[in-house]
């Protein structure tokens, strides 16, 4: 008995979305590589391990569900790889600081540092964006709220919140490179600029 095949349109997608997939990942090997070699003193033994992740990556390439989120998923991948390796050496040792990051304290102390930076970075925005984005993101205040505070319209608020927002982010990104759990809370971070992010 002949075996049905999936009709054309349905293997066109999924033969899109494969390239799209093994595009993503080699685009994103060279940044994997240097994610592992800071992480693993030994070169070769982090040249096995981004191999090693790769292998997981293609064989649970099924389990990720939004295509969008590749890169964290990837980093997730990878961190458990490193994890795993330093297990298999030394079972009844410690991870490394570098990998300890996980432990809470230490994440807290780098939302922490991050929150500083953010707040210095937003005192330096243009008035009119900063009190809006100060009240929105650091007291939390509801925008209708904040537009009634100080005496502009809603769409006002909306627009120099969303506009004051995006600054924050452009600023944050030249300074430092972030890297996000699946939740999108950070979780590592590299400094581009020296005097930033500090």
């Amino acid at each position: 008995m002949p075996v049905a095949s999936a009709p054309p349109k349905r293997r066109a997608r999924s033969t899109h979305a494969a390239r799209a997939f093994d595009a993503g990942v080699l685009d994103f090997a060279p940044r994997l590589r240097a994610f592992i070699r800071r992480r693993v003193r030994n070169h070769t033994v982090a040249d096995d391990l981004v191999q090693e992740t790769l292998l997981k990556v293609y064989r649970s390439r099924d389990s990720l569900r939004d295509g969008t989120r590749l890169e964290a998923w990837l980093y997730q991948i990878a961190r458990g790889t490193i994890i795993d390796h330093y297990r298999r050496q030394r079972p009844q040792q410690d991870l490394p600081a570098a990998l300890a990051s996980d432990a809470p304290d230490e994440l807290t102390g780098l939302r922490t540092a991050v929150a500083a930076s953010v707040k210095r970075l937003l005192s330096e925005l243009p008035p009119a964006y900063r009190e809006p984005v100060r009240l929105a993101e650091l007291e939390g205040l509801p925008l209708a709220r904040i537009a009634l505070r100080l005496d502009l319209s809603l769409t006002a608020v909306k627009s120099r919140v969303r506009r004051g927002r995006a600054m924050l982010k452009k600023r944050l990104q030249d300074c430092c490179r972030f890297e996000f759990d699946r939740l999108g809370k950070v979780i590592d971070w590299e400094r581009r600029n020296p005097r930033c992010c500090d």
